[in-house]
């Protein structure tokens, strides 16, 4: 199985969900209106994402070996989510992939709409804010965004080498592709500092990681699955 076909899969599976779909609500080129930064016009519109997410566990749950572990309500750094998922890979040195789902809703803190957070290995180990990362009528980009991106995160950690660097207050993710950092105000190193040792790590190296960081290194899950 490469790639692409997972991809492929994952469409087809996600297509029958009959889920909705939006393009961009503004032209390429426009600014939001001010007014749409503190708008949330529809809470459960990104309920596409659960459907997505739950498209990649069917597709992933039937490869041979693999292992789907339901959540149920979880609750990680702060942050509840109405159910999740781990799926497990049989093959040696890879990263579990964990979905979590959050519900839409009202709280003390202001609305919150439907959203998807990928991780690995544990609810704890997070990959990126969330999908969307931000409900609110101006970072609405469209519907085919979101999936692309739910789409590009999994298959970082399932096709691999992927790297998640962790220290107190940030975090640094690495792919063949490409990578990211984010966090506070005390990164203890540079962006190409972080990938150069991702890079190392993905490769078997062991380079000289800054305090209280921690690494998570997995290999493809592709390497041995037919």
């Amino acid at each position: 199985m490469t790639p692409e076909g997972l991809r492929a899969r994952v469409a087809d599976a996600y297509d029958r969900l009959g889920l909705p779909s939006w393009p961009p609500p503004r032209a390429e080129g426009d600014e939001p209106r001010d007014e749409e930064y503190s708008r949330v016009s529809d809470l459960h519109k990104y309920r596409v994402v659960h459907g997505r997410a739950r498209a990649w566990t069917a597709v992933l749950g039937v490869l041979p070996g693999v292992v789907v572990e339901d959540l149920g309500p979880t609750t990680s750094e702060r942050r509840r989510y109405a159910r999740g998922v781990r799926i497990v890979s049989p093959v040696p040195g890879t990263l579990p992939l964990v979905l979590l789902e959050q519900d839409a809703g009202h709280t003390e803190h202001g609305e919150t709409t439907d959203a998807l957070q990928i991780a690995v290995r544990s609810p704890d180990h997070r990959i990126g804010y969330g999908v969307p990362d931000c409900g609110c009528d101006a970072c609405d980009w469209g519907s085919a965004g979101l999936l692309d991106e739910i789409d590009d995160d999994i298959l970082h950690v399932v096709a691999g080498p992927f790297v998640l660097l962790e220290g107190t207050d940030w975090t640094a993710a690495w792919h063949p592709d490409g990578g990211s950092m984010e966090g506070g105000a005390r990164q203890p190193w540079s962006f190409e500092a972080a990938m150069r040792a991702c890079r190392v790590l993905a490769d078997g190296g062991d380079p000289r990681l800054p305090r209280s960081c921690t690494a998570l290194v997995g290999r493809s899950w592709l390497d041995a699955t037919p």
